[in-house]
């Protein structure tokens, strides 16, 4: 089995290595091969197909949907699609609304947003948020891949991620976004077979044993669902409550999404790509992770609410299921499968680390100094690099429950206010600039306080259990700054003001 999992492991990856190359060489041929225009935004051609089957594959990712997705509805049951699935779909409506506006002032990223109608210190306060946010993200993704990958490999944890990350590495260095676009397409066609065979696999065990209809008695069961409370809604309230405030406002400005709409051909492109990404949403990040969490409770079912050891949590669910009802063809198949989920996702959210820390930060200062030859090198390294910090944050990443619920609060902390605010004519940059720093350290620093206990006191129960309250407090806390920004004395004011 190792062996067949290794030629696995290497076909794909010299697949996705020559579709790197292939881009490179086809960019070579046209002179194009320097110009970061083409690097960072793949000439802004890509057709709504593009778009859409590049948003679901980051989306269908090991981390989203094959193992925090499946885990949420074997701890919660039915009730679990409130916490993942429906805001993911409501942000693809608003996605899908808000598209002609977002496109309209025709700014790559986020923070060349803020600039433009900010200053540039705004573009610079705000790319650090981002690089923090996609750095989670991505390591969250090399973390998922190697627990789920690394015992059919017989490697050890480290050095299964490391392999992982230098595959997506390679990759983004040689083709940059259209690469990680063009790779995106492949992954989604193999994470979604992979989605339904295992949705397939687990139905058909739980049928072996005649148990169909337990699984929505099962879903009332699950270890974690609130007994007080209906069961289509088993997380509680304040969970859902809190859950939709935290991921919301930030993922509809969600900057992977964002760089995708900016990089369509037109607003109607645009929007048919959205229409996709919603499409297979709901089956991949909704139904079949849902059948799958809920075949587990019935094929391995928590005693007394404890899930069993080997599941880990229920974050090892998709490999129990392959090690114990899948033949080794299969076994093989399903693995290049889960290989495609993990680096969908790496290489996406290191193509926004890199953006943000070159294009953002770096390359404004360098343009009337470098030529296109170093400003090209510098992205290309920035790629390079931003895999590597994701894969050492995926070194010491033990949660994927803290790291999801972090990054999204501080996308809704930090990022939904300013991008708001660029559309609106009245709003000063101090206020934008003292939202930026208020809500991203306002959201780490009670982050802190909270998993310490120190907040406890202060907060309602209802917010306390569930051990988000840092996300309203971050938010707070900016609202305060963006709003107190037009009160603050002007010498307060000067070192937010400088640069613009």
């Amino acid at each position: 089995m190792k062996l067949a999992y290794w030629i696995g492991f290497l076909t794909y990856s010299a697949v996705v290595l020559g579709i790197g190359y292939y881009v490179w060489w086809r960019e070579k041929k046209r002179g194009k091969v320097r110009d970061n225009q083409t690097y960072w935004a793949a000439d802004k051609s890509l057709s709504g197909w593009s778009v859409g089957l590049s948003i679901s594959a980051s989306m269908m990712s090991i981390s989203w949907s094959c193992v925090y997705g499946v885990q949420l509805f074997y701890w919660y049951g039915v009730g679990a699609a409130w916490l993942l699935v429906i805001p993911w779909l409501i942000t693809m409506a608003g996605f899908y609304w808000f598209t002609p506006l977002f496109r309209r002032l025709r700014a790559f990223s986020q923070p060349e947003l803020l600039e433009k109608r900010f200053g540039s210190r705004a573009r610079q306060l705000l790319a650090p948020a981002l690089i923090l946010v996609f750095t989670v993200w991505g390591g969250a993704e090399i973390y998922a891949a190697g627990i789920t990958i690394a015992p059919f490999l017989g490697l050890s944890l480290p050095v299964t991620l490391f392999l992982v990350a230098l595959i997506v590495a390679l990759y983004s260095f040689s083709g940059g976004f259209e690469a990680v676009v063009s790779t995106d397409k492949l992954q989604f066609l193999l994470v979604a077979l992979f989605i339904t065979i295992m949705g397939v696999v687990g139905v058909r065990e739980v049928l072996h044993r005649e148990a169909l209809g337990e699984l929505l008695i099962v879903s009332q069961q699950a270890p974690r669902a609130r007994p007080d409370v209906p069961s289509l809604f088993s997380p509680g309230f304040a969970l859902i409550g809190l859950t939709f405030f935290a991921y919301l406002p930030g993922w509809l400005v969600e900057t992977d999404v964002w760089i995708r709409l900016q990089a369509a051909r037109t607003d109607r492109e645009a929007r048919k790509g959205i229409l996709v990404a919603g499409a297979n949403s709901l089956l991949f990040v909704g139904v079949f992770p849902l059948l799958i969490g809920l075949t587990a409770l019935v094929l391995y079912p928590a005693e007394g609410g404890v899930i069993p050891a080997r599941l880990q949590d229920g974050a090892f669910i998709f490999g129990a299921l392959m090690q114990d009802f899948t033949p080794l063809w299969l076994n093989l198949l399903l693995g290049i499968g889960l290989l495609a989920a993990s680096m969908s996702t790496v290489d996406t959210c290191g193509n926004v680390v890199a953006l943000s820390a070159s294009y953002d930060l770096l390359e404004p200062h360098l343009r009337g100094r470098w030529n296109a030859i170093r400003l090209n090198q510098l992205a290309r390294g920035m790629s390079v690099l931003a895999i590597l910090l994701a894969f050492f944050y995926a070194l010491f990443t033990e949660s994927l429950w803290d790291i999801f619920y972090l990054s999204s609060g501080i996308l809704t902390t930090t990022v939904f206010l300013p991008v708001v605010a660029a559309f609106r004519k009245t709003v000063t940059p101090r206020q934008v600039h003292w939202g930026i720093v208020a809500g991203f350290l306002g959201t780490l620093g009670f982050y802190f306080l909270e998993n310490r206990g120190w907040v406890t006191g202060i907060e309602p129960n209802w917010i306390s259990r569930t051990g988000l309250g840092y996300i309203l407090w971050g938010f707070l806390l900016a609202a305060a700054g963006f709003w107190g920004g037009k009160f603050f004395p002007r010498r307060i004011n000067q070192l937010g003001s400088r640069g613009n």
